[in-house]
């Protein structure tokens, strides 16, 4: 193997590849990066058996071949280059040379034949999908998921493929997150599949803001790929809860919120919140709402934000950080927060095909 590669894209390339590098492994050569070069193009792989990303970039290939070198050298090597450009050479024993300028280093590696192959794509379902808006419907669900791994099936999203359209649902049991976009390619047959949280936060870090790509679906894995990208995950076996079921089909009141303002007010009376009182108290009236925290051990906070709002005075309780995720990921200017009572789900609605059902915490 030997080839010359630039500095600047092979770096993107391995921030991107590095991502699914088994951290505690007690298999060395997933600590590793595979690198392979053939047909004018490097491909850099990591993988942690469960998550495997690989990235791929144009090189000049002197001669074709693949080893792997270590995850936690290579970077740092490229990224202090004294040239644009970087030369690879595999030599004898799995060593392979990296010149940059007149700096030269020798990487003792693995060899490739240790390194675990991707699963073959077989049996896939596929569509395609715009990089865009499968980033922003994952970015907007994603925190959502339970950590709990006793319900390991709330441990990821869902994506539900249903009469061309894609839903992404996350739920902890406290709060779910829902947002929909119809399909410009056409699926003719329906299917869930459970993304695990890793390869969510990947999706969302690694994906662009232009161009599409393809999802293919097998049993108990899924493939997402674009030119230079590939990122296969395994799936979370078992079937989702029935999410529709937690989602109120009717409020009394609906309060119109300055989406920012809101979060913000939010941010700063929550500062005098605590592990044993981590709750803000929302009271509306005309026209306002009143937030307040209040903790034996830290002190009080109280703001008051205007709203649109003519109905009857009302106070519900909340955990300010589950009510403030959302509003973090949202574009809309407003937001229209649904309740009925103190004690029943309270609804956060946006112009955007978006909902988040958040329960409501006892008042004392």
């Amino acid at each position: 193997m030997k080839f010359t590669v630039g500095k600047d894209p092979l770096m993107s390339a391995l921030q991107k590849a590095s991502a699914a590098v088994g951290i505690r492994t007690s298999i060395s050569v997933l600590s590793n990066l595979l690198f392979t070069a053939e047909g004018g193009k490097v491909h850099i792989m990591s993988t942690d058996l469960d998550l495997s990303v690989r990235a791929t970039i144009p090189a000049t290939i002197e001669r074709e071949g693949a080893t792997t070198l270590p995850a936690k050298i290579v970077p740092s090597i490229v990224r202090d280059a004294p040239s644009a450009e970087l030369n690879f050479e595999r030599l004898e024993n799995e060593t392979t040379s990296i010149s940059a300028g007149s700096a030269v280093f020798m990487l003792r590696g693995i060899s490739a034949d240790d390194f675990p192959p991707f699963p073959s794509a077989v049996e896939a379902r596929a569509l395609t999908v715009d990089q865009k808006v499968l980033k922003t419907m994952l970015q907007r669900v994603g925190y959502a998921a339970s950590t709990d791994e006793s319900r390991r099936v709330l441990n990821g999203t869902l994506l539900r493929i249903k009469e061309g359209r894609l839903t992404a649902v996350a739920t902890d049991g406290r709060r779910l997150a829902l947002v929909e976009q119809d399909l410009e390619s056409v699926v003719e047959e329906s299917f869930d599949v459970i993304l695990p949280t890793k390869a969510v936060n990947e999706l969302v870090r690694s994906l662009g803001d232009e161009g599409t790509m393809w999802v293919r679906v097998m049993p108990s894995q899924a493939i997402f790929e674009t030119d230079n990208l590939q990122i296969r995950t395994k799936l979370i076996e078992g079937v989702y809860p029935n999410f529709a079921q937690v989602i109120p089909s009717q409020a009394a009141m609906r309060i119109t919120i300055e989406r920012e303002l809101f979060m913000n007010a939010l941010r700063r009376v929550s500062l005098l919140t605590s592990e044993k009182s981590n709750t803000v108290r929302l009271n509306f009236g005309k026209n306002r709402v009143e937030i307040t925290a209040s903790s034996v051990d830290v002190g009080d906070a109280r703001e008051t934000v205007p709203v649109k709002y003519e109905g009857d005075e009302i106070t519900i309780a909340f955990n300010p950080t589950l009510l403030i995720d959302p509003l973090k990921y949202l574009v809309s200017d407003e937001v229209t927060l649904e309740i009925s009572n103190p004690t029943s789900p309270g609804v956060i609605r946006t112009d955007e095909p978006f909902l988040y059902v958040i329960m409501p915490l006892m008042i004392s």
